[in-house]
């Protein structure tokens, strides 16, 4: 049974490099992106965009240089307001998120879908208000707002799925990315849609 396995590993291994010669990829790409997003941590829903830099390392490895924002809408729960916010939910939260991060195409077509999967360091410059229910000596919680700043290290991981586009110098991507950080996973969790264009020669 280990040997079925090793042989499997083998074969997948030698033939992923035929796969991944069926297209030339350019050296530097750069891509823009916008999308939608959700603060888990605190039921709010949002927009999101994005500009990368891509450098082909190899033929499936790449290194990305991303830098994105994030700024929320709306909160998509029912919450309990304080009598001082005149019926108007104030809770927010944003950031800019500088991500370095290492990409591997786990599928690579010779039509030009391409699917990979990125992880890396990302720092959050933003912040957070927030509500929670503090018991003054009554009963019932009282909501309250809280602000939190941000200046942290967090981990920014991301599944993208590529297309060719009738532009020959542009592909069209979808990506659904996810940032974790103080221990918990995912703290914001973005669908973004992406154009991409190819920077100088192959």
């Amino acid at each position: 049974m280990k040997t079925h396995r090793l042989l499997l590993i083998l074969f997948i291994f030698a033939f992923a490099p035929m796969v991944s010669q069926a297209q030339v990829k350019p050296k530097l790409q750069y891509t823009v992106g916008f999308g939608s997003s959700i603060d888990g941590m605190n039921l709010l829903y949002g927009v999101n965009f994005s500009n990368e830099l891509n450098v082909r390392l190899g033929k499936r490895t790449s290194f990305n240089a991303g830098l994105s924002f994030y700024q929320s809408l709306g909160s998509y729960d029912d919450k309990t307001l304080p009598a001082y916010s005149n019926g108007k939910n104030n809770e927010q939260s944003s950031g800019i998120f500088i991500t370095p991060s290492f990409k591997y195409d786990i599928i690579q077509r010779p039509s030009g879908f391409n699917l990979a999967f990125s992880a890396g360091p990302s720092l959050q410059l933003g912040g957070e208000t927030f509500l929670r229910g503090i018991n003054f000596g009554s009963e019932i919680p009282e909501p309250t707002y809280f602000t939190n700043k941000y200046q942290r290290v967090g981990l920014m991981v991301e599944l993208e799925a590529e297309w060719n586009s009738k532009n020959p110098n542009r592909k069209n991507a979808v990506s659904l990315s996810a940032f974790g950080a103080n221990n918990a996973m995912p703290w914001y969790l973005n669908a973004t849609y992406k154009m991409r264009f190819k920077v100088g020669k192959k």
